[in-house]
């Protein structure tokens, strides 16, 4: 009789963990390095395995820019408009023109822009804390911890040679 509410408890407490354990699998994911001809590099902040992304970059290796998405900005916007999105490290900002896309899975618009690789916020990006990003109305937040190395490794493989 003793072992069911140890049970329970056990349960209780796995049942618990479990629903902290989403935003807690998010991580920084670097891809496209591995294969020398590889056309695109990829750097992103979401859940492994899944549609879970927050923010992510591409670039061509070598090309000097990068792309930027956010996966969903505010139904206040809408898809087709241009926008600027503030990305926010610390005292370090940097703005990308871009323009707002349809995401039907959403419900809001995405948003797509671009940067020069070398701009200061990848730098800032690397030494750490909390990357904040602001498109309109429409606020997210990414920690940057045990993301320095990945980081790095992306802003250098886009920059120009």
């Amino acid at each position: 009789m003793k072992r069911k509410p140890a049970l329970a408890g056990a349960l209780l407490l796995a049942a618990f963990s479990g629903a902290r354990a989403e935003p807690d699998a998010r991580a920084w994911i670097l891809g496209g390095l591995e294969d020398k001809n590889a056309d695109s590099i990829y750097l992103g902040y979401g859940t492994p395995e899944s549609d879970d992304s927050v923010v992510s970059f591409t670039c061509a290796p070598e090309s000097g820019v990068a792309k930027i998405w956010i996966s969903e900005t505010s139904d206040k916007l809408k898809a087709g408009e241009k926008a600027t999105a503030l990305l926010t490290v610390g005292g370090i900002k940097a703005k990308a023109a871009g323009k707002l896309m349809p995401n039907e899975e959403a419900g809001v618009p995405s948003f797509e822009g671009r940067l020069p690789a070398k701009d200061p916020i990848f730098a800032a990006m690397a030494a750490g804390g909390t990357l904040d990003l602001a498109v309109g109305a429409a606020k997210h937040s990414a920690p940057l911890a045990g993301g320095s190395d990945k980081i790095q490794k992306f802003a250098a493989a886009c920059a120009k040679r």
